[in-house]
């Protein structure tokens, strides 16, 4: 095959791949995209404002960034986890929130692999993730309530810290958590985006969503057996109308979590995946009542 061939091949077949991953919304849809804008809008008003929030910190030969909102105040802590791909500008809506401000201490955390958390090194297993997210809970004030909010692939990172540091965690907030590994399935062109040629165009954050998103299944499975730990108050939010995390993940939930303090599963019908932006009250909401 001449050079041109191959050239033209290899985009062919990235185009194909990256409409594919599209498709299944690894890239903002366009009702997204002007939410989008504000979160980096966002982003930038509060490295303005707050340039002492941005942080750093070590982990084996892991480093680790996350955005810190707090003062000197004792208050409850609540860790922000992304989805896949995302960082932490996801949730600066809420660390801009002077409600969330004046009752929480606040931190969103890029997960390994995005952000400034080691960009482009894919962490397939959640233990490691969970291990590498771990240390952000030393932050917390000693009797302050700890939330943990997970959102998309942030929901089964956010249950596992829930289930390896329990004694650290009193609540945990899964917003359309991909938790049921029933329910995950591979397609076609999530192997062919793993091709060499075609992880070449697509853009870094894909190819480490769509690798770690390949290795969920077996990660969910073997927490089959522990959410009898989840002991924790539990909130579950899950749009009816979810392409991307189907639905039954919030039954899923209900089935699996049977011994949490307490435990509301809130579905909203006609609701898309995107819940941290289009249902911004509704997560508020229900993070306040876990502040209490």
């Amino acid at each position: 095959m001449n050079k041109l061939l191959l050239k033209g091949f290899c985009f062919t077949v990235g185009a194909l791949a990256l409409a594919g991953l599209a498709g299944c919304a690894l890239v903002l849809p366009p009702e997204i995209k002007k939410m989008e804008r504000e979160s980096r809008a966002g982003a930038a008003q509060l490295k303005k404002a707050r340039p002492e929030a941005f942080r750093n910190f070590t982990v084996g030969s892991q480093t680790m960034h996350y955005v810190e909102v707090t003062d000197q105040d004792p208050k409850p802590l609540i860790l922000f986890v992304h989805g896949s791909p995302g960082d932490w500008s996801g949730w600066v809506r809420f660390l801009n929130d002077p409600e969330l401000q004046r009752k929480a201490h606040m931190i969103a955390v890029d997960r390994p692999g995005f952000g400034a958390s080691g960009r482009g090194h894919v962490e397939p297993s959640l233990a490691r993730q969970c291990a590498d997210i771990a240390p952000l809970l030393d932050h917390a004030s000693p009797g302050r309530r700890v939330i943990v909010v997970g959102h998309s692939f942030g929901g089964p990172v956010a249950a596992r810290l829930a289930m390896d540091y329990t004694p650290k965690i009193t609540d945990l907030v899964i917003l359309a958590g991909s938790i049921d590994p029933g329910q995950e399935q591979t397609r076609w062109y999530q192997y062919v985006a793993d091709w060499p040629v075609v992880d070449w165009i697509l853009p870094g954050d894909l190819v480490v969503a769509n690798r770690e998103i390949r290795a969920l299944k077996p990660e969910l499975t073997g927490l089959l057996t522990r959410w009898t730990n989840v002991t924790q108050r539990v909130s579950v939010i899950q749009g009816l109308n979810d392409n991307l995390v189907p639905a039954e993940n919030a039954d899923f939930a209900q089935r699996m979590l049977t011994r949490p303090s307490s435990l509301n599963i809130i579905r909203i019908p006609n609701m898309n995946h995107f819940l941290p932006w289009t249902q911004y009250d509704v997560v508020k909401s229900e993070i306040l009542k876990h502040l209490q």
